[in-house]
This record gives C-alpha cells, sequence and structure tokens, in this order.
C-alpha cells in the first residue's frame, strides 16, 4: 500500500514538471518576453537616432487637400540641419490661388523664398504666406523629433518592405495642438492619427504619415519621407 501511494506521488511530480514546461514556465524565457521593446521604446529609440544625426533630407508630399484653400503646402523636398535648425529646398506650394514651386531658405529665424512674382529672393514670414516654418520641422526640441515623444497610445503596426529596408509601422495619436505649432495649421482641438516607418536594425525614422483636420472641415494627410541621416548640410541666406 505504501509503495502505489509512493508510486502516485511520483506520477503526480512529473505530471506538474511536464505541464510546467509544456506552459513555457521558463524563468528566463518569461523575462526575456518581458523586457522586449514596446513600441513606445522604439519611438524613443528612434527619437534618439534622429537627433544623433544632426541633419536630414525630407520630402514631404500632401494628399487629400481641399481645393477651396488660396494658401497652402503641396509638397516640399530639400535638406536641413537641427543645430541652428534650418532648411533649404523647394516647396511646392498654393500661394493665394497660384501653385508654384517655391525655392525657400529658412535659416537664423528668416524665411527666404522666391515667389513667381519675384525676381530674387524676398524675407516673409510663414504667418504672411500661411505656411509653415520648413526650419521648424528640423528644430530638436520642437520640430518632427518631438512628435515621437508625444505619440499617445503607441502601438506596432505592420511590417512592410520599402525597397532594401524593413520598416516596423508604430501607429499612434498626436495631439492637435502639436500640429498647429509645427505646421501653422491644423485644428488645435482635434486628434491626428500619425503611422511612423521605423527601420528595422537602425531604428532611423524613414517614414511619418499624419492624417487629420489640417484645413477643417476636410480630413487630409502628409507624408514626410527621412533620408540622408548625418550627411552633410550647408544653409546660408541667399
Amino acid at each position: 500500500m505504501a509503495t502505489a501511494t509512493r508510486r502516485t506521488a511520483a506520477l503526480l511530480a512529473a505530471s506538474v514538471l511536464a505541464l510546467t514546461a509544456c506552459s513555457g514556465g521558463d524563468p528566463e524565457t518569461e523575462q526575456e518576453t518581458s523586457d522586449a521593446p514596446s513600441a513606445a521604446d522604439r519611438l524613443e529609440q528612434a527619437r534618439t537616432v534622429l537627433t544623433d544625426a544632426g541633419s536630414v533630407a525630407l520630402t514631404l508630399t500632401g494628399s487629400d487637400l481641399p481645393d477651396d484653400v488660396s494658401s497652402l503646402v503641396i509638397a516640399a523636398e530639400g535638406s536641413g540641419t537641427m543645430e541652428p535648425a534650418a532648411f533649404e529646398g523647394t516647396i511646392t506650394a498654393k500661394v493665394q490661388g497660384i501653385q508654384a514651386d517655391v525655392p525657400t531658405v529658412a535659416v537664423d529665424d528668416q524665411l527666404y523664398v522666391k515667389l513667381p512674382f519675384t525676381p530674387g529672393y524676398i524675407t516673409t514670414t510663414p504667418e504672411d504666406l500661411n505656411v509653415p516654418d520648413p526650419a521648424r520641422l528640423f528644430d530638436p526640441e520642437q520640430g518632427i523629433v518631438s512628435l515621437l515623444s508625444i505619440t499617445e497610445g503607441a502601438a506596432f503596426g505592420e511590417q512592410r518592405r520599402e525597397e532594401r529596408e524593413i520598416l516596423q509601422e508604430v501607429t499612434g495619436t498626436l495631439p492637435g495642438q502639436a500640429i498647429v505649432d509645427l505646421l501653422n495649421v491644423g485644428d488645435a482641438d482635434a486628434t491626428f492619427d500619425v503611422t511612423y516607418g521605423l527601420v528595422e536594425e537602425s531604428w532611423q525614422v524613414r517614414t511619418v504619415s499624419i492624417t487629420g483636420p489640417f484645413y477643417p472641415p476636410a480630413t487630409s494627410s502628409y507624408t514626410l519621407t527621412l533620408e540622408s541621416y548625418g550627411e552633410p548640410v550647408e544653409v546660408t541666406r541667399p
């Protein structure tokens, strides 16, 4: 009788061990899983990579833009630096109802543009043209970098391939006031959807797509593509 009892106890102990092994109860495995970077962790890592780069090439494209707005940015292409925050490139914009490619330099808190009806560059302000200050995009405290830190509800999305790179999407939302502060347009009381495309391994921010009421009540999107991290850029007054 005692022998049968001991055998039963041994069988129960073996069953418990087997169930523990099958359920993944390895403490090291559980610790490894719990330590996996979250979506917010990846955004913070990407913020550091972008800040450390100091300079970047930028392409911006707009979609679903309303036809009844007289002044807005349609697209942009150029390069910028963070220290100091500066930009040089071409902005495709509708200014007072006329669409044109506008060579633009933003440096030392000044905006220089070559409008279709001017022979050379003129000094103006983003408020006068009702367009964003492109240098602000590169500001290490208030620019694109800042969006990574204030993204709410960050979550991993899909992975996708773009040419030779694998991008991990991170989705979330941004407060409308942050969009107004950065781009000088938008509904400050609204919430904007954002999707980042982060390059696997290097964790560079390759794309930033923002959707919301940039020109309310319409819902529009702007997509930024960031490349050439850390390549030399020199922005000078025209």
